[in-house]
């Protein structure tokens, strides 16, 4: 069975914000891939590369603390985390990890 799609106005908090993100990710990866002749690991790193200009743009926004949101952007520091973030998703999950395991019944 496939996951509900998530719309944005479902969002109101960090998981369904990550679920957003993913189906949304997903669902432009699948486009690309399949109206170009690009291999998907091209288009992966594309993904990547939009990311990283995404970081740029916000950051660079950012900068002179003018935003009410008052993020301040630490680039070294902002760049390790996202990729740290992108190697913790793209890791194969353990097997004995309980969030990755299929319920089998119930006590």
């Amino acid at each position: 069975m496939l996951p509900q799609q998530v719309k944005v106005s479902d969002i109101t908090d960090e998981n369904s914000a990550q679920t957003y993100l993913n189906q949304a990710i997903m669902t432009t990866f699948c486009r690309v891939l399949d109206s170009s002749r690009l291999s998907p690991d091209v288009v992966m790193r594309l993904l990547a590369t939009a990311v990283g200009a995404t970081y740029r743009e916000v950051a660079t926004a950012h900068q002179d603390g003018q935003c009410p949101c008052g993020w301040r952007p630490v680039p070294d520091a902002d760049i390790e985390a996202l990729r740290s973030s992108l190697e913790d998703a793209a890791a194969p999950k353990i097997a004995d990890d309980l969030h990755s395991m299929v319920i089998a019944g119930r006590a």
